[in-house]
């Protein structure tokens, strides 16, 4: 798998919780949403449990595909509205 994050903005609010982060699989096509694999889960501890869609594909290696999707992300995002969550969800990885 070519993973890539991809992030959706929902409607025109500004606020943290209408930016999603998915999973893309770059292998299976070039556009969202036909290379979707799963969204990214927001907090830390779905992604250590296997309720989360992410922990269920990703098993054990769930964590390390998390931060390695973010670390990537962070050095390719240009925007700023973006690059923020990025940001949060790195520290809260690496905080928790």
């Amino acid at each position: 798998m070519n993973l890539k994050l991809y992030a959706i903005k929902k409607g025109n609010h500004t606020l943290d919780n209408c930016i999603q982060l998915v999973v893309v699989d770059l292998d299976k096509g070039k556009h969202y949403p036909s290379n979707f694999v799963c969204i990214l889960p927001r907090y830390l501890r779905l992604l250590e449990k296997r309720s989360s869609n992410f922990a269920k594909i990703f098993g054990g290696k769930s964590l390390n595909v998390a931060k390695n999707l973010l670390a990537e992300a962070k050095h390719q995002e240009e925007n700023p509205e973006i690059q923020k969550i990025i940001n949060k969800r790195i520290k809260d990885i690496y905080l928790a």
